[in-house]
């Protein structure tokens, strides 16, 4: 999740503790120490608390009566498991007021209350789990394998005499660069482009400058760290209860090792919000690149 839901989800579950937890704990407190109408703020005090689980009941029938005409199956099980936190959660304000007006001692009551709202707790932390996976966004990264010949028929200019290449695209907002890298049993060379969308007013059409250059003495150590992180990145998953329409940066890998004819493609989405080992990968490449201090009249230099 971003920061920000992070903390308004803070914000959410406090405000949560207070409605179920402590208004109940103080209309019990207030029905005890009355002593002008303790009759009535004890009839106050469990009206309020019944409201609180009818309301909840009420909703969480919408949500089931959503979950049996939902499709997609694998969202069913943690929409009625989120139902099931919710119902204990309308219980709580109940038992928590008919709990602190029970005839039991302060001891036994600081005890119970303690290990309930502590419950409490547990099962709204689960509650958030469940509800960002049965109604939330899901952002994730996609890895699967391909032929060497769906490589090259992708990307003819590739060298099929080296023992790998790779082919990276990122993309980020009105920036985009490509990386192609060959590695060789004795260089690595680097073809890069980078490409810039200049829009002059808001209803003009775009321009795009485009840059190339090529080297030849990439580090080998870098490279294949990134040989490493490709080979061995495993899809990243991420959830979260709030989606926005914002453009995202984006990265495209492919790995067409020769000796084993195989390719691996990396699909990247939204590497500056989620996916910390896609976002990793990422910034290498974009290291590699801006390093090289792009010049179109003279190409590449340090």
């Amino acid at each position: 999740m971003e920061p920000t839901d992070a903390l308004f989800m803070i914000i959410v579950n406090i405000v949560l503790f207070i409605i179920f937890a402590i208004i109940p704990l103080l209309l019990g407190i207030f029905a005890n120490i009355s002593t002008k109408h303790p009759r009535t703020m004890f009839i106050a005090g469990q009206t309020v608390s019944i409201l609180l689980t009818i309301i909840t009941v009420i909703s969480l029938s919408i949500s089931v009566i959503y979950a049996i005409n939902e499709q997609d199956s694998t969202q069913r099980p943690y929409i009625f498991a989120w139902c099931i936190c919710w119902l204990l959660i309308a219980i709580f304000p109940l038992s928590t007021f008919d709990l602190t007006t029970s005839q039991k001692t302060k001891k036994q009551k600081t005890c119970y209350l303690t290990i309930s709202f502590i419950t409490f707790f547990l099962i709204l932390s689960g509650s958030e789990f469940l509800y960002n996976r049965a109604f939330g966004y899901v952002f994730q990264t996609e890895r699967f394998e391909l032929s060497i010949n769906d490589f090259y028929s992708n990307h003819p200019e590739a060298d099929k005499n080296s023992d790998i290449n790779i082919f990276a695209s990122i993309q980020n907002g009105e920036d985009e660069f490509t990386a192609n890298i060959s590695v060789y049993k004795d260089s690595i060379t680097l073809k890069a482009t980078e490409l810039r969308y200049i829009s002059s007013e808001i209803i003009s059409s775009e321009k795009s400058q485009k840059d190339s250059c090529y080297r030849n003495d990439l580090p080998r150590d870098l490279v294949q760290d990134i040989i490493e992180e490709i080979t061995y990145y495993q899809p990243e998953i991420e959830y979260t209860w709030v989606g926005d329409l914002c453009f995202h940066p984006f990265a495209f890998v492919e790995l067409a090792n020769n000796k084993n004819a195989t390719t691996i493609i990396l699909k990247l989405p939204d590497i500056d919000e989620y996916h910390p080992n896609a976002q990793r990968l990422a910034k290498k490449f974009a290291s590699l690149v801006n390093d090289l201090k792009i010049n179109p009249t003279k190409g590449c230099s340090n």
